[in-house]
């Protein structure tokens, strides 16, 4: 068999296993819910001005179409609050926190390189990646599996969170460590950063989620959950992208290594306060931002809240995957998962180091531990992870 034969084989073998069973369940969908699914379709893909596609070869054994849409096409002018509200494409924050220019210390953990190749798309235009109608049927089926009863039962945290008090920030910030951590099924596992005021909040990380992307590898992801915005990416309108280059939802291509190199991923929100915009930052890079007019009460103001660890979900009765580096702590960064340099913006413009408590509701399998400021490379460090299991 030669070389382009084995590499089809195991894209068509990695397409199967990638849907873990769920697509095949397209039958218990009712005439109207198909109806309904192509109908979102049509309105998250747009007309490509150009098509991205990352071909699969042997170590990269993934197949994806990223459409280069016109910026005033992309999903976020879908938002009703938005329509016939103009942006610039190339807006930009009036200011930069300061903490967000640095680079990721090479002798901490290796900086994570993300984006399209070839430059991305065209000027004018941002990347999407391309949804498919298996995307949606997997994201109809989760939802109707997984209860509001069922998610609280389900899912696991351990995190850092600030102290409630009169204490109000404008940005949040930190380096994750990234991982592949083991999921099936269902499960799922993430690394994430937070921010919330009230009912609305803003997540940033990375995410392994067989439900959500079709494959278990871990992936950039953006959670919104504010005003009418509440879904994954660009799955439902809001976010509005300015970045050529990054896509939401792209596979993060290099991993920790346990007791090896650490990959780290550089992620910043902050507000722009001559506006009220929370801007999304990756790998120094302003991907774009949530407008003011499409928070409810909460975020439209500062924020009260940020947190900062590991999240996994699996369906009640069932064992639980694993999180971060999939192991419990020895407290050291070449082997656990890691939050470094958490910090936090002040109205005013300065960096405050987070007052925080530990949180985590299943001991037994996961564990996290603030271990406090940890000098300039590390700054203010948190560590999480853990097993899983029963």
């Amino acid at each position: 068999m030669d070389v382009h034969a084995i590499v089809l084989f195991l894209c068509v073998c990695s397409h199967l296993v990638g849907h873990n069973g769920i697509e095949g369940d397209w039958r218990s969908l009712t005439k109207e819910e198909d109806l309904e699914l192509e109908e979102r379709l049509k309105h998250l893909n747009k007309p490509a001005v150009k098509t991205i596609q990352k071909d699969c070869n042997i170590y990269r054994i993934i197949m994806e179409i990223y459409d280069c849409v016109d910026f005033y096409k992309q999903p976020a002018f879908d938002h009703p609050l938005l329509k016939n509200h103009t942006f610039h494409f190339q807006m930009k924050p009036t200011s930069l926190p300061e903490r967000s220019r640095d680079q990721v210390s090479s002798n901490v953990s290796k900086p994570l390189h993300i984006g399209l190749k070839g430059g991305g798309c065209p000027v004018g235009t941002v990347p999407i990646r391309r949804t498919t109608k298996e995307d949606l049927i997997r994201e109809k089926l989760a939802s109707k599996i997984m209860t509001p009863a069922d998610d609280t039962g389900g899912t696991d945290y351990a995190i850092v969170k600030t102290i409630d008090g009169p204490n109000k920030y404008s940005g949040a910030s930190a380096v994750l460590s990234v991982h592949q951590p083991d999921v099936v099924g269902k499960q799922y596992s993430a690394g994430r950063m937070m921010i919330q005021n009230g009912p609305d909040s803003l997540q940033v990380g990375w995410r392994v989620d067989p439900s959500l992307f079709g494959d278990a590898r871990p992936r950039l992801f953006i959670y919104t959950n504010a005003g009418q915005s509440h879904c994954f990416n660009t799955n439902c309108p809001g976010f509005v992208l300015v970045d050529t280059t990054i896509p939401l939802g792209q596979v993060l291509e290099e991993v920790s290594i346990r007791g090896g190199t650490t990959v780290g991923i550089k992620i910043y929100i902050f507000q722009d306060l001559a506006n009220g915009n929370w801007w999304l930052g990756v790998a120094n890079t302003n991907l774009g931002f949530w407008p003011k007019r499409i928070l409810g009460g909460g975020l439209a103001n500062l924020a009260s809240r940020a947190e900062w660890g590991g999240e996994v979900f699996s369906p009640p009765g069932t064992p639980k995957p694993a999180m971060g580096g999939g192991h419990f702590l020895i407290e050291d960064t070449r082997y656990d998962a890691h939050c470094r340099n958490i910090a936090l913006k002040s109205p005013s413009g300065g960096d405050i180091n987070p007052q925080t408590y530990e949180f985590t509701n299943n001991r037994k399998l996961y564990e996290v531990k603030d271990e406090g400021y940890q000098g300039a490379l590390f700054g203010h460090l948190v560590l999480y992870g853990g097993p899983g299991g029963s």
